[in-house]
């Protein structure tokens, strides 16, 4: 027996033996412990729960932690009883815990407490960028915006109100200080005509319009925006638009009022001094009365009374027209030498001659008047003196002055 014990091969034989039983026993272990662990694919489920909360812990009275996510997702995997128990029952907490570190920026992983033990976890994000600033509160006043392009049409708003117009914002120390501006916006559907008031939620924004993470207090105002409808009154302006038949003629036109209001932008009613109401008389065959629609200028929305009643005079037309000359230059005859002549009345030296007779006799005569005055024997002074005139016989005139006032002096003095 001891010369077999001492044979290499004995102890080769022995060892080789040894090792496949610790081998197996092994695998064996292996085995069995793999079967109780939640990654048997054969029995497990996996599902993950969205919009899960995040809590913070850390020194709320004297900090301010940003970054933190409100939600995220958390996967589980396990044994169908044990996933359904957490999903259901939701008694586990996520959380980040940032008691112990100290003001500035840190990265810092989302923990997780009261699972099963028989699950297995994963949270998105696993980690996070999280800023710790000292928490400060100061007072903002809030500006109202309001956009104008949803007024209507001549509509314009005053100075919004804003009650309250300061708000208590409370964040961190760094974050404060780029606070540029704090914000009411006010909206609306449609084209707006009258006063409007809304409660609106306060932002904060820094310079580049970047919305800031900040707690404000209180979170809503209310915005009052005036609005009104500029109106003035102005007169009232006939214009004939057309032309009667040719045996009437229009006499005269009136109005039974004498001015309008108009509504519209403050800009538009300063250039605007009358109303212009356009009057067809293409149609008219004798005197009567119209309800004539006023049209809104440009820039005016509104007109009231939006018609005028217009009171048309007719006649008979007659075989004679009437018409103006103006302008026409006085000439000087029997001047004597030596002598130059000023006009001190008419100033401009030229009267006015008002003609009446048929057309085609006016028309005619327009350029064949001359009105003279005679100053024959008149020395150096001042005088007045009488205006003559010539022109066609088979046409009415009369003059606007008969009397011409001249001062003569001696061109040598």
């Amino acid at each position: 027996m001891d010369k077999f014990m001492d044979n290499p091969w004995f102890v080769r034989i022995v060892s080789m033996a040894l090792a496949l039983l610790l081998f197996l026993s092994v695998q064996d272990m292996g085995n069995s412990n793999q079967g109780s662990t939640p990654n048997d694919m054969e029995n497990n489920e996996v599902e993950t729960m969205t919009n899960v909360p995040v809590e913070k812990y850390y020194d709320t009275e004297n900090l301010i932690v940003t970054g933190v996510p409100d939600t995220i997702e958390v996967t589980i995997e396990g044994q169908r009883r044990f996933v359904e128990a957490a999903k259901r029952q939701r008694d586990f907490t996520v959380y980040v815990d940032l008691s112990d570190l100290s003001i500035g920026n840190h990265r810092v992983p989302i923990l997780y407490k009261d699972f099963s033990e028989k699950l297995k976890v994963k949270v998105d994000p696993a980690y996070v960028e999280v800023s710790i600033q000292e928490k400060v509160t100061e007072e903002f006043t809030v500006e109202a915006e309001f956009n104008n392009n949803i007024l209507a049409e001549g509509f314009e708003a005053e100075q919004p109100v804003v009650e309250p117009n300061k708000v208590q914002i409370t964040g961190g120390k760094e974050t404060l200080e780029k606070i540029s501006y704090v914000k009411a916006s006010i909206d609306a559907k449609g084209l707006i005509t009258q006063t409007i008031k809304r409660d609106t939620k306060v932002t904060v924004l820094d310079r580049d319009l970047n919305k800031l993470d900040v707690f404000v207090e209180p979170e809503y105002v209310s915005v009052t925006v005036p609005v009104n409808n500029p109106r003035k009154t102005v007169p009232i302006k006939l214009k004939q638009v057309g032309s009667p038949p040719d045996d009437l003629v229009i006499k005269r036109m009136e109005t039974d009022i004498e001015e309008v209001m108009i509504f519209g932008w403050t800009d538009v009613l300063q250039s605007i001094d009358e109303v212009e109401v356009e009057v067809d008389i293409s149609e008219v065959t004798e005197s009567t009365e119209l309800d004539v629609p006023i049209k809104n200028p440009e820039g005016i929305n509104n007109i009231t009374p939006g018609t005028v009643k217009v009171k048309i005079v007719t006649d008979k037309a007659k075989d004679t027209d009437e018409t103006n000359v103006s302008g026409v230059p006085i000439e000087s005859r029997g001047l004597a030498e030596g002598l130059d002549v000023e006009f001190l009345s008419p100033a401009d030296g030229a009267v006015s001659i008002k003609l009446e007779g048929r057309k085609e006799k006016l028309e005619e005569s327009l350029d064949a008047f001359e009105v003279y005055m005679n100053m024959e024997g008149l020395q150096a002074g001042e005088h007045e003196v009488d205006l003559a005139v010539k022109g066609p016989d088979d046409v009415k005139w009369e003059i606007s002055v008969d009397k011409a006032k001249v001062r003569l002096t001696d061109k040598s003095a």
